[in-house]
């Protein structure tokens, strides 16, 4: 079953090229909950996993990236048997490394179950040697995605230029950070779609063709 990850540009309509894909081959996307499966089969405890894909990554300050500080992304607590005999609240602070691991074991857990859609969280570069993958990035001139954010989240002009300089800074500097790539190196994808030329449903269309292509067997166990 085919394997694809997608990497966008915000507001170039990339979610929805993701759901028609999903439709059309019965995939299934990589989320928490997706996440949480692959986790109960993999011996994570449910309570570690933490969805850091670059949507929740902040930009880092001057003095983060000086030295190279791993932030907080989130506290998890579990219940552990105290000295007492009771049980006692332990609560651990998951750090961005670690948060990283788990995002990287999950997706190569879910790569090897099959039929997966990853969408960011540095897919194209955790899967770059995986066989029976086929990575996408999914991209728009400037102005059509100010534009389309504007009428999907009822925003400025301004609100949304401010979204789109801040999340391209910060989507590049989390693959540049955590995966050492460059996320509009081409040479990562098999194919870069322009949705402002093709229009969602033919960037949809044109991806299935090329997996289909490529993968045949696998395209054609995965819509079944």
């Amino acid at each position: 079953m085919p394997v694809i990850t997608m990497s966008r540009q915000i507001g170039s309509g990339a979610d929805r090229v993701a759901e028609q894909l999903c439709s059309d081959l019965g995939l299934v996307a990589f989320d928490k909950r997706l996440m949480l499966r692959v986790a109960s089969e993999t011996g994570f405890s449910d309570n570690e996993i933490v969805d850091y894909s670059e949507d929740q990554y902040k930009l880092r300050t001057f003095f983060d990236a000086l030295f190279r500080r791993s932030r907080t992304v989130a506290e998890v607590s579990s219940w552990t048997g105290g000295r007492a005999g009771g049980y006692e609240r332990e609560t651990r602070v998951l750090d961005e490394a670690r948060a990283i691991d788990l995002i990287r074991s999950t997706a190569v857990a879910a790569c090897e179950r099959g039929n997966v859609l990853i969408i960011g969280r540095g897919g194209q570069a955790i899967l770059e040697d995986k066989p029976g993958v086929f990575h996408v990035r999914v991209v728009a001139p400037y102005e059509y995605r100010v534009q389309r954010l504007c009428a999907e989240r009822e925003m400025t002009t301004t609100q949304a230029r401010r979204m789109i300089s801040e999340r391209d800074r910060a989507m590049a500097e989390y693959l540049r950070t955590f995966h050492q790539v460059d996320i509009d190196d081409a040479t990562l994808y098999h194919i870069v779609v322009n949705t402002g030329l093709m229009g969602v449903n033919r960037s949809a269309a044109l991806i299935r063709s090329q997996v289909e292509a490529m993968f045949p067997k696998e395209a054609e166990a995965g819509s079944q």
